[in-house]
């Protein structure tokens, strides 16, 4: 299931593409979220990719927010860490750096 979302879903022209998140439900879900993936990094939890994956698709669904690509990096290093997968770990990594470093994302970021 996280192959199919990195592979048919996660592309960079996508992600710049997508609004920002207006839903204050689903920002105050992603906070959390972001501090439970923190926490769990911290501990070594075999729950962070689950974390990561839930805060990607959240994102895809209702737009960015200044968690998203705190989820998408934290995404990327579970590729590579649990899944052995560094050509798409990477991958996403720069998509995500690309992301939180562009003038036009500031906004969300």
């Amino acid at each position: 299931d996280t192959k199919q979302l990195v592979n048919g879903s996660l592309n960079e022209s996508k992600l710049r593409s997508l609004p920002e998140m207006t839903d204050s439900t689903k920002k105050e879900a992603m906070a959390f979220l972001e501090e439970m993936l923190r926490c769990s990094y911290q501990i070594q939890s075999i729950h962070l990719p689950l974390l990561a994956c839930r805060m990607v698709r959240i994102s895809l669904q209702y737009g960015l927010t200044k968690s998203s690509c705190v989820g998408l990096v934290s995404l990327a290093f579970s590729l590579v860490s649990v899944f052995n997968d560094v050509s798409e770990g990477y991958s996403l990594a720069k998509i995500s750096m690309s992301i939180a470093g562009s003038d036009q994302d500031k906004r969300v970021l």
